[in-house]
């Protein structure tokens, strides 16, 4: 499965238990959390992208694979640093920072997660919705230029 194709299945999967929980009413414009497009950085033929998804939406599979606590709740912040046209994984030093408004920093912990020819970098964050955090990510890749993803997300009840 290619990196984007895997990323645009737990998007998917997210976005199914999104809508999942929004119930027979009327349909709201957008639903509670509803997944956003990856935050998406291009630099010659490397692309970091970036995905926030709440963790219960990760499905049963990929929480066991990427370490993640289902039941536990908050967001799960996944990302990826490829290059080419096949885009394939490129190992790095990554960090990552999450602000609310009020610029209150947290550092994200992040685990390196190898699957089927891939890298991508976890992490796990406690968020008390209605929330806006901003992110910064800083990723190192050997002889390559620095590269640093700015983005931000409403975080919904």
């Amino acid at each position: 499965m290619t990196p984007r194709l895997r990323l645009s299945a737990l998007l998917a999967v997210s976005l199914a238990a999104a809508l999942a929980a929004c119930g027979n009413g009327p349909a709201p414009s957008a639903p509670p959390n509803a997944v956003e497009p990856p935050a998406e950085l291009r630099v010659g033929d490397r692309v970091l992208r970036a995905s926030l998804v709440p963790a219960g939406a990760v499905g049963a599979a990929m929480a066991r694979e990427y370490g993640v606590d289902r039941e536990a709740g908050g967001m799960v912040l996944v990302i990826g640093l490829r290059t080419g046209a096949d885009e394939t994984s490129l190992p790095a030093r990554v960090e990552a920072r999450a602000s609310d408004l009020l610029g209150r920093g947290q550092p994200i912990a992040l685990r390196e997660v190898r699957s089927n020819g891939y890298i991508d970098y976890v992490g796990t964050l406690r968020v008390k919705p209605p929330e806006t955090l901003s992110f910064d990510i800083s990723v190192e890749a050997a002889g390559a230029a620095p590269m640093t993803l700015r983005f931000s997300r409403d975080i919904l009840p």
